[in-house]
């Protein structure tokens, strides 16, 4: 017997509701692996995911809320003697330190960079003249910016110089001031993975220079060629002094940690001898949330302190690994310090690089 028209027309109409409903999933599922590979494809190598929100680690006096995450990353220059080094004001002229909120990795894809800069001077008798923004590619390297440090300029500005054509920051005891920098990033010739520098520079007495810097990356997309930097193309915190040349710390693994981290984190390190004829790193130090400003200071929770590199010769790096059930929850500081020894100007240069961390355990 044959079925009822009716219902046969009811269920072949069925069948194509349910084939139709088939269909529209498999064209969501195409479409959406189509954009997700077009927005990868857009991102170069390492390129980390942004998040809008305050900046990690931020000291209190910069509270922006930025439109994708941003690290509070700092550099320090040490220009003090060891501990058979003869103590004066020759060779111990203090600290500077160099910081700011980056977006380390993240992507920005219009508008302008715009970075505030914490500089603070701790029993340095030099006067500060100014602080460079640089944009680093793959072929050039270009002084975007520069703010100088002037004694009565108002903060979270890019002030000009003074009437000396100089910066005339002084500072007794501990001091710090801040720059705002912004610049377009058109001004970058290259998308993708690129770098911006930031320089301190300081001059001291007897004609002496103290520098502090800072190297990390971006990931550009500005419609330009596609054209990634890979030379050391990690993030580095430098000091510098005449004579005594560069002296590094280097975070290896990137992207640095967006999201907590919890048990054992196994950072990539490196504090090795800078690769230009500077002098030789001659000690390093790893420790979590010291307080080198604190009287007595407090070297915190100290991971590595030894005679050497950390890390193999000629520029390498070696794994330091981190406890983090041994911290609170929260947000840490984790410290690198390499030291050069200058035996001809009879101290000892050091570059230091800061990174923030939060422990979720």
């Amino acid at each position: 017997m044959k079925e009822p028209q009716c219902k046969k027309q009811s269920r072949d109409a069925n069948r194509y509701v349910e084939g139709w409903t088939v269909m529209r999933r498999l064209l969501g599922l195409v479409i959406g692996v189509a954009l997700t590979s077009a927005l990868m494809s857009g991102l170069s190598s390492g390129a980390a995911l942004a998040v809008a929100g305050p900046c990690l680690g931020a000291p209190a006096a910069d509270s922006t809320t930025y439109s994708e995450t941003r690290q509070f990353v700092e550099s320090q220059a040490w220009w003090m003697p060891d501990t058979d080094q003869a103590n004066n004001s020759t060779t111990n002229t203090g600290h500077v330190h160099m910081g700011a909120c980056i977006p380390e990795r993240e992507t920005i894809s219009s508008g302008n960079l715009t970075v505030n800069v914490r500089v603070i001077l701790h029993d340095n008798p030099g006067k500060a003249n100014y602080v460079s923004m640089v944009f680093k590619t793959s072929d050039t390297e270009t002084t975007v910016q520069k703010c100088y440090l002037r004694a009565t300029a108002a903060n979270f500005t890019c002030p000009g110089p003074s009437r000396t054509g100089k910066g005339d920051f002084v500072c007794t005891g501990t001091c710090e001031r801040w720059l705002t920098f912004s610049r377009p990033i058109s001004a970058f010739n290259h998308s993708g993975t690129q770098e911006v520098r930031f320089r301190a520079f300081v001059p001291e007495p007897a004609g002496k220079e103290m520098q502090t810097s800072f190297n990390g990356q971006v990931n550009i997309q500005n419609g330009k060629s596609l054209s990634d930097l890979s030379r050391h193309a990690f993030l580095r915190g430098k000091g510098w002094y005449t004579h005594a040349l560069y002296c590094e710390a280097s975070v290896r693994s990137v992207p640095i940690p967006d999201s907590p981290v919890s048990g054992i984190w196994t950072p990539v390190v490196g504090l090795t001898t800078h690769p230009d004829g500077s002098r030789p790193a001659t000690h390093s130090f790893i420790s979590i949330d010291p307080d080198f400003h604190a009287v007595p200071s407090n070297p915190g929770t100290v991971l590595w302190d030894a005679a050497g590199p950390y890390g193999p010769e000629p520029f390498g790096s070696a794994p330091i690994s981190i406890d983090t059930r041994t911290l609170t929850n929260g947000v840490h500081k984790l410290h690198l310090r390499t030291s050069c020894r200058d035996n001809t100007l009879g101290s000892t240069n050091s570059g230091v690089v800061v990174i923030p961390f939060t422990v979720a355990n």
